[in-house]
């Protein structure tokens, strides 16, 4: 038995399908829907699914307290569809579609000017999974609101490993952007 939660986790937060999952992992899709509806597979299945995300076996059966975030919460689709207008190098555009605590501290220009010094390098996203995301009411150096901060696992063409960090606020009843680092 494993957990089939964190085979769903697992799987959401990469933003993967069962079915590629189950090429990944070079096992059957049955296989895949029987873990993560019965926490059921033989060893070789769980070797084979570690193996995909890169995790010791062990770690298949480790006890999922957190929100499983996927690629529908509203959230994390709207640093998605953020960081896609980035990955597009319509930097201008990423800024105007940002929250105004953004907008504030970093005019167009600059934020233009700083995110092409440091994107361009990269070159072209190869892939980006959820790494973390956490809910606060409260973040240094901001008033007090609703936030939600995401921490993205990605690999570029220069860089094979980074780590992207999307801060989101609500504004109104959506979610917008506050922050953005990579590291």
């Amino acid at each position: 038995m494993i957990n089939k939660d964190r085979i769903k986790k697992l799987r959401a937060g990469k933003f993967w399908s069962q079915e590629h999952l189950a090429l990944i992992a070079g096992i059957s899709l049955r296989t895949v829907q029987r873990a993560e509806n019965e926490g059921k597979c033989s060893l070789e299945s769980q070797k084979a699914l570690a193996a995909a995300f890169e995790i010791n076996v062990a770690e298949l059966n480790v006890k999922v307290s957190a929100t499983i975030w996927d690629i529908n919460d509203p959230k994390i689709e709207a640093a998605i569809s953020w960081l896609e207008i980035i990955n597009s190098g319509e930097y201008a555009l990423s800024w105007s579609k940002a929250a105004p605590v953004f907008q504030v501290r970093i005019p167009n220009s600059a934020w233009v000017e700083m995110i092409t010094q440091v994107r361009k390098p990269l070159g072209q996203i190869i892939s980006r999974s959820v790494k973390s995301a956490t809910e606060h009411n409260a973040l240094p150096g901001v008033a007090d609101g609703e936030y939600f901060v995401i921490e993205f696992s990605a690999s570029y063409e220069q860089k094979a490993s980074a780590l992207e960090t999307v801060t989101l606020q609500k504004v109104a009843s959506e979610w917008k952007v506050a922050g953005y680092f990579i590291n």
